[in-house]
């Protein structure tokens, strides 16, 4: 038996062909949802995760917050000082105990972060 185009046509291939492409399109969104996916965190201190390069205490939540000391130590100092900081930055960036001269002012600074 002979097919023409226009018999081939008669198949419902649009049909067939929509569905396929639709189909496609949802696993092709599937695949690409699971690739953008990050990977699970790794909590510090456990075996697959990062080292901890802080001191740090642990809150009656559970957390722990890591802090920084800056200056003086905090025996010899007159003046302690806890540095709360903003959202743009981390315990690393205490520019005040360097500008203060802590040696001649005798503070301590402790920022948390």
């Amino acid at each position: 038996m002979y097919l023409s185009v226009f018999s081939i046509w008669h198949l419902n291939l649009p049909g067939i062909l929509g569905t396929a492409l639709a189909v496609l399109f949802i696993g092709f969104s599937v695949w690409a949802y699971k690739v953008i996916q990050p990977p699970p965190q790794k909590i510090c201190g456990t075996p697959d995760g990062p080292p901890i390069t802080a001191p740090r205490i642990k809150l009656r939540d559970g957390r722990h917050l890591a802090y920084k000391e800056h200056g003086v130590p905090k025996e010899e100092a007159m003046y302690k000082i806890i540095l709360i900081h903003g959202f743009d930055s981390c315990r690393h960036d205490a520019g005040l105990a360097e500008t203060l001269s802590p040696v001649i002012v005798n503070i301590t600074l402790l920022s948390l972060s």
